[in-house]
């Protein structure tokens, strides 16, 4: 049996509104035109809702549990939007 969760311990104890805070200070930082409407864990990393400033909402997942691995995948994936 497999079973599905945190890769490691650093992962299981990050908390959606790390993820958040990281999501909120890339866009902060780069000037995205991007707010962040939710963040939630599921099985295969982080799902993240944004909203752009034009109204057009964007859903995607990023994976891995070092904070600087989620910082760049939020960013390659909201400067890809923007």
């Amino acid at each position: 049996m497999t079973t599905m969760g945190p890769r490691d311990a650093s992962e299981a104890s990050r908390t959606a509104t790390e993820v958040e805070s990281l999501a909120q200070n890339v866009i902060l930082h780069f000037g995205l035109p991007f707010t962040v409407l939710s963040v939630v864990r599921s099985s295969n990393g982080w799902e993240l809702t944004v909203r752009a400033d034009t109204g057009a909402v964007t859903k995607f997942t990023v994976h891995g549990s070092r904070p600087i691995d989620i910082r760049v995948a939020i960013q390659a994936t909201l400067e890809s939007q923007a």
